[in-house]
């Protein structure tokens, strides 16, 4: 019994320890995985019948999806900023229709919409790290 719970403490510390060292773009990736977890533990629920644990799973991801949106800049690309602020918007209804109808086909459209932008993501990141390292020796 203490086992689990001493479990999960870790595993949260853990966590807050990687969120205080992630650099931008990590906590992006960390959004998108998160998201991804979430919507996969409502399908399970789903299909299990575990209906409190769908509805808190789904409410987990559109809180990611509210805070991908949030966290959109139209500094770079106003253009990429909006299609991506209609995609999430999108997710999110077919999230919520998906989980009133208990439609497995939803989570499933919703998870490889979101895994396209996230491998999208993790593609760039080479390249953000390069960036950083480049701004970084410029400065010294």
């Amino acid at each position: 019994m203490y086992a689990k719970a001493y479990a999960q403490n870790y595993r949260q510390i853990d966590l807050v320890a990687e969120v205080e060292q992630a650099s931008p773009h990590r906590l992006v990736a960390m959004l998108f995985e998160g998201f991804l977890t979430h919507v996969a533990k409502a399908k399970v629920a789903t299909q299990t019948m575990d209906y409190e644990a769908k509805a808190r799973n789904v409410q987990l991801a559109m809180d990611i999806l509210v805070g991908l949106k949030g966290g959109l800049s139209n500094d770079a690309s106003p253009e990429l900023a909006e299609r991506l602020f209609e995609l999430y918007d999108y997710c999110e209804r077919r999230l919520l229709d998906a989980s009133a109808r208990r439609d497995i086909s939803g989570f499933e459209e919703v998870d490889m919409l979101i895994r396209q932008i996230k491998e999208a993501w993790d593609a760039i990141e080479p390249q953000v790290a390069t960036g950083q390292a480049v701004k970084m020796a410029a400065t010294a």
